[in-house]
């Protein structure tokens, strides 16, 4: 055979012989055995400890250890069941009732290696269905676990109804109709949790209903009792389900009060940062633009202040990701002790704070600024057993009549954080405009102009990066990059036209451009017999592009993309402050047959928070946590951390900027799906990667 099959054999024997005639006899019958001799209890309870072999074959006469010692120590430090079969050699025989009285499976012969072989191979095909089984079961237990812990903690009104009496309610539906114990619902009539004046239209409903025997989900909106006969309006919703192997019906019920507190959550997490509870970038923004505007008519004077934490990589390579994101967490709570009352406080990205100082001039920020590097200086954190602490750099733009517009004001902000950055740390710099200065917006201008060209003349050109299985997919999976072309044909990189492209709005068309090409590259790869799917960034601006999505329907149609076959990437921070626009461009992309993404995911108390609004289909993890991941116990915690959820989840996940060859094996280990990164490739205008190299 081409391919051998490959068996792991424990051996208790005192001789090297019939370990060498095994490996031989396997051989000759297509197996590729790996053997492991032992001679007494601790060699096989150290053994046990670091696999679990396929079977375990005993040679009688032993004087070390037994044969009924043997199957007990099997009992005792394996955590699944293995077969022993007793084999005689010269002048140590057993009888076969003895042997399997004694725990072994089967008993035959040194000498009969014909026999053997049959052994062995029935005892190993039976004990892989065991096995099998016992996995299933195992799993079947896990998922019911799940299932129960998921119903449990749900916010949602849910229970289950056989023959039109609860048989399982959870906390959130006693709490609805004002019950304490689950005891107190099981056996009574759901008819009795209806108000009085629908109880008979309702039972109509379920006549109906089981009538039609439609397993789809029905809604139906009535008036509802509570224990105290208390009547409230809500929806219920039906469906089919099964308890503990029992068929049954699945009720949900809606109220207003559902709806507003969903909207109010929506609300919370588009304007806070998940990672310290600050405002985010966005919500600073929208402040930012209300505040110059106060600013340019004169009603207010203020101040933005950019805070960057100086040695923040340090920390992050000291701490992990997690511990870095602790450490942030904490300094916030001492900045906010360290603005005043009406000041706005947000965590701007990264390792940058940001603070709209109102009521403060030239003269009066100096001492503000210098407050708020004192606070960095004398701030240490205990994370993980260490003490951390940093410096920060500050760089203040202020707001008066004559301010520009807030993209100007943020960028006058980020040249004098770096121009302190250069001064050393703990320094602060208020921007000064100098004479005939050019205004971002008047360079931008300038971009803009350069990009319009780019488009009318062709001069964006596509990369691809292979986004490679650890699980033997062979697909070709690849994301989309774009590059810009000057004059002359030389390649523009995306940090030098895309922010601009951000700030002005024009990354819209560019979205478009890339979109097409992308997916006429993807139809030319499907008739050339290549499984290709490709992922494509989406900017912030396309997410409110009303156009995009009926424009895209008409290009998938037109040329006939294969279904499931582009998955649009978005990033957690953007979708986030834009949670709204990117929770109905994910359920759009589903009925277009697109997958989607969430790019940068992983960051903040509790990412999987935002996978209850947004229909994510891949998550790719932030690309710090592979940083030092081989040695990084932190890292590896986080990633084990979100794999698994995403399993639970069943989500697929992306692990990108891979670095070297040990993370791979880590990363698989870890149940991560799909890796991605220069260490295996890095972008290219070609779309030549082998995704064969990895599949075995």
């Amino acid at each position: 055979m081409d391919k051998k099959k490959k068996i792991n054999i424990f051996i208790i024997d005192d001789s090297f012989n019939n370990e060498e005639n095994i490996i031989k006899l396997m051989r000759s019958s297509g197996y590729a055995a790996h053997m492991t001799r032992l001679e007494d209890d601790e060699d096989l309870i150290a053994a046990l400890k670091k696999k679990i072999p396929d079977i375990i074959l005993y040679s009688n006469g032993m004087q070390l250890i037994s044969l009924p010692d043997t199957v007990k120590c099997i009992e005792e430090n394996a955590h699944e069941p293995v077969p022993v079969i007793a084999v005689n050699r010269p002048g140590h025989d057993l009888d076969v009732t003895e042997a399997m009285r004694s725990g072994a499976k089967d008993l035959t012969s040194y000498d009969n290696p014909s026999h053997l072989e049959m052994v062995i191979h029935r005892e190993v095909q039976a004990h892989t269905s065991i096995a099998s089984v016992f996995k299933l079961e195992k799993a079947i237990k896990e998922s019911e676990k799940r299932c129960q812990g998921l119903l449990d903690s749900s916010r949602d009104a849910i229970a289950y109804i056989h023959e039109g009496m609860h048989v399982y309610s959870n906390h959130s539906y006693m709490e609805l109709f004002g019950l304490d114990e689950s005891e107190d619902l099981e056996g009574m009539p759901i008819l009795d949790m209806v108000g009085i004046d629908e109880r008979e239209s309702f039972k109509s409903f379920l006549r109906d209903s089981s009538k039609a025997g439609n397993k789809a989900t029905d809604k139906l909106e009535l008036s509802l009792s509570k224990a105290d006969g208390t009547e409230f309006k809500g929806e219920m919703e039906f469906s089919s389900a099964s308890i503990d192997g029992e068929p049954c019906t699945q009720v949900i019920i809606r109220t207003q009060t559902n709806n507003r507190a969903l909207e109010q959550q929506l609300a919370l997490m588009s304007q806070t940062d998940s990672i310290t509870g600050l405002y985010n970038r966005q919500f600073f923004l929208d402040m930012l633009e209300k505040a110059s505007g106060n600013a340019k008519k004169g009603k207010i004077t203020a101040a933005v202040l950019l805070i960057h934490l100086d040695n923040f990589n340090e920390i992050k390579q000291s701490a992990g990701v997690v511990g870095a994101d602790q450490f942030l967490n904490e300094i916030s709570r001492e900045f906010e002790l360290s603005i005043n009352d009406d000041d706005i406080l947000a965590h701007f990205e990264g390792n940058t704070f940001s603070i709209i100082a109102y009521n403060q001039d030239n003269k009066s920020i100096t001492a503000y600024a210098k407050k708020i590097n004192k606070t960095s200086h004398d701030f240490i954190a205990n994370i993980n057993n260490q003490s951390l602490n940093t410096t920060c750099t500050l760089g203040v733009s202020l707001l008066d009549k004559n301010t520009p517009d807030t993209g100007e004001i943020l960028l006058r902000a980020e040249r004098a954080v770096n121009e302190a950055g250069e001064k050393g740390p703990n320094s602060f710099v208020v921007y000064q405009p100098k004479e005939g200065e050019l205004t971002q917006k008047e360079i931008d201008a300038k971009v803009v102009e350069d990009l319009k060209l780019a488009l009318k003349n062709n001069r964006f050109v596509l990369y691809f990066q292979p986004v490679i299985s650890l699980h033997g997919d062979t697909d070709e999976r690849y994301e989309v990059f774009v590059r810009m072309l000057d004059k002359d044909n030389n390649i523009i990189l995306p940090m030098d036209f895309l922010p601009a492209a951000d700030r002005t709005g024009m990354s819209a068309a560019i979205d478009r451009w890339i979109l097409l090409t992308t997916i006429i590259t993807l139809t030319k790869c499907w008739k050339e017999g290549k499984r290709t799917l490709f992922f494509v960034k989406l900017a912030a601006n396309s997410l409110k592009d009303d156009s995009l999505m009926g424009w895209l329907k008409e290009q998938l149609k037109k040329y006939n993309v294969p279904k499931n076959s582009l998955i649009f990437e978005v990033k957690e921070s953007v979708a986030v402050t834009s949670l709204k626009y990117t929770a109905e461009l994910a359920k759009s992309l589903q009925a277009l047959n697109c997958g989607f993404a969430l790019d940068d995911f992983g960051t903040g108390k509790n990412p999987f928070e935002l996978l209850k609004h947004i229909p994510a289909d891949y998550l790719k993890l932030e690309r710090s946590f592979m940083e030092e991941l081989s040695t990084s116990t932190e890292n590896q915690e986080a990633v084990k951390a979100i794999t698994e959820k995403a399993m639970e989840l069943n989500k697929l996940t992306i692990a990108q900027c891979v670095q070297d060859a040990t993370s791979l094996s880590v990363l698989w280990g870890m149940g991560i799906n799909f890796i991605q990164g220069n260490f295996l490739q890095e972008p290219s205008p070609n779309l030549d990667y082998d995704f064969t190299s990895m599949a075995g």
